[in-house]
């Protein structure tokens, strides 16, 4: 007797342009989805500028109030600002300068009178001090869509929204932006290529993936040596020092959990995640490996010792992806440690991911292929022996398309 078990995705999800075009609406449009941090808007006049699924959308602070809008002028569709950031007292169209306010309001049309105009304003909230625009009114806000995400990274990193951009990487994979998230939020792969991810930031025995709703959080415990990052207590080269004192019972509850079982309701595609969707602790505040991915091309890591990183994925075409990998430190200029970090995470982690995610590509495209079966934990929790966390990512992106394809 065979024991069957559900295939995957088929392959038109990730090769077909029209199922492409249909999640620029579906999915982009209407889910929250990180741009930035408060930091690069801190000071009045600050703009930034991020791409959300099919559209551009820029961020500006008006005077302490932090505004999101299209990044498009409402006279002939010019984008507003063609850097990805700049300081402005108002933006000015570069193709026939009309000029409008921090606010998106219409300031002057080159001395014409044509009543009042405003550029459409984006929902933005943030999150630890992370920046995430939803182009949707109906939405749900991004604290029902992420419960308890916030209270957990400031729990874990209290100086989160007071960090800086340390470092910037970017490339772009020649895969669907699901191919991507989906191997970045299973560790299935993770013994058999990332070496240096398995041996010098986490205990691979101890990795855990739950899902609930919009969100996936992995934990670890730390290998059994301190990152070399760290120093014996666990605080990060660069990271200000929260130790678990300061958080208080909550951290000696939270630490040492294991894996918490989702339950039933919580994996529920689309719904928030229950606050108790967890994968457990990574061994204590500071000291070991958490991850929350949010739905759809959003993820904030915290490696041992505080280190605060983000990936940012934005779809360019049905087979092509942008990575934006991102670190967040107390300044803006990286220590030795914090740079070796940074180059050893490219190269020995991420970079390993590249060809693999344009592989899989090739392969879905390939007449001779079958969504296999997924290799499920029957407790609902994953670990780097199955890949419940990609059921559920597909999960999300059926329900999302639901009727539509």
């Amino acid at each position: 007797m065979t024991n069957e078990r559900p295939g995957g995705l088929a392959a038109r999800y990730y090769t077909d342009g029209e199922v492409f075009a249909s999640e620029m609406d579906r999915v982009f449009a209407r889910n929250w989805v990180m741009v930035g941090h408060v930091s690069e808007v801190a000071e009045p006049g600050m703009v930034v500028t991020a791409r959300v699924g099919d559209e551009s959308v820029l961020v500006a602070n008006d005077a302490g109030q932090l505004r999101a809008m299209f990044n498009v002028c409402q006279h002939r569709g010019h984008e507003l600002v063609t850097s990805g950031q700049a300081r402005l007292d108002r933006i000015t169209c570069p193709y026939h300068a009309w000029t409008y306010g921090l606010d998106g309001r219409l300031l002057h049309a080159r001395g014409e009178e044509v009543g009042d105009v405003c550029v459409p304003r984006v929902r933005l909230e943030t999150l630890a001090g992370f920046v995430f625009v939803n182009l949707s009114a109906e939405a749900a806000g991004l604290a029902a869509t992420a419960p308890g995400v916030q209270d957990d990274l400031l729990a874990r990193v209290p100086d989160a929204p007071r960090r800086v951009l340390s470092a910037r990487r970017t490339h772009e994979m020649r895969a669907n932006w699901k191919v991507v998230v989906e191997n970045y939020n299973e560790c299935y792969h993770c013994p058999n290529v990332h070496k240096w991810f398995t041996s010098g930031v986490v205990a691979p025995g101890s990795y855990r993936i739950a899902s609930g709703g919009s969100v996936i959080h992995h934990a670890a415990e730390r290998p059994g040596q301190p990152p070399a990052w760290t120093d014996a207590d666990g605080d990060g080269d660069g990271a200000r020092t929260a130790r678990a004192e300061a958080v208080g019972a909550d951290a000696e509850t939270r630490a040492g959990d294991g894996a918490r079982t989702a339950s039933a309701d919580a994996v529920g595609a689309g719904e928030g995640a229950s606050a108790g969707t967890r994968a457990g602790d990574g061994g204590g505040v500071g000291d070991g490996y958490e991850a929350y991915f949010v739905w759809p091309v959003s993820a904030i890591q915290c490696y041992p010792g505080q280190v605060v990183n983000t990936f940012r994925w934005v779809p360019l075409a049905v087979d092509r992806t942008l990575l934006i990998r991102e670190w967040w430190f107390d300044t803006a200029d990286l220590t030795e440690a914090q740079s070796r970090l940074v180059s050893d995470d490219w190269e020995n982690t991420v970079a390993e991911d590249f060809g693999i995610v344009e592989s899989v590509q090739r392969g879905v495209a390939s007449r001779g292929y079958t969504p296999g079966p997924l290799i499920e934990d029957p407790s609902g929790v994953c670990g780097v022996h199955s890949e419940n966390s990609v059921r559920h990512l597909q999960d999300l992106a059926r329900a999302s398309l639901d009727g539509a394809v």
